[in-house]
């Protein structure tokens, strides 16, 4: 079972660094790539997401199968980035699927994985929107698992970011968030 799981991060890696690479060139934006509302178009499907497996072996997987994980601040070298992300969120599902929006709104769903790889803990988004798939290292969890801090993995759509995700009981609100309509 371990092989298999270790092809799938391996094939997951590999598609999330080509298509980075070829985002990148079609001169799409670095908020588009990260996983704002501005990938999707319609509504409308535009790539694909593996089946999902067992998220991972990290006692880490049931804090992320709780509640709602929100993009606090999003600090990257783009303002525009900062702004079209703040508010993202993921739901996390024990059966690797998960769904993710901003603020209100749901924007997509896919599979998701927790794997160790080269020492970093990895979170593997593969999103029904290719735009939106990501690898985040989580470099810190605060003692009530309640916050933590992740970092776009180099080579990927979010190299380079840095991001505080809270944990929430719903879906975010602008009002919460103090951002104005």
């Amino acid at each position: 079972m371990a092989v298999k799981h270790l092809i799938w991060m391996a094939l997951l890696v590999g598609a999330m660094a080509c298509n980075g690479e070829g985002r990148k060139a079609s001169g799409e934006t670095g908020a588009q790539a990260a996983g704002s509302t501005a990938g999707v178009v319609n509504n409308e499907p535009k790539g694909s997401f593996l089946p999902p497996l067992n998220p991972g072996e990290s006692p880490l997987i049931a804090t992320l199968a709780t509640d709602f994980w929100v993009f606090e601040y999003y600090v990257a070298e783009d303002p525009e980035a900062r702004k079209a992300n703040k508010g993202l969120w993921f739901k996390f599902n024990p059966d690797g699927t998960y769904e993710s929006g901003h603020w209100e709104e749901q924007i997509g769903y896919g599979s998701w994985r927790l794997a160790e790889f080269e020492g970093d803990l990895i979170l593997s988004l593969d999103n029904i929107y290719d735009s939106q798939d990501g690898q985040w290292e989580i470099q810190g969890v605060n003692k009530d698992q309640d916050t933590m801090t992740w970092v776009g993995v180099n080579k990927t759509t979010t190299a380079g970011v840095i991001t505080k995700v809270i944990n929430l009981l719903s879906r975010p609100t602008k009002a919460q968030f103090g951002v104005e309509e």
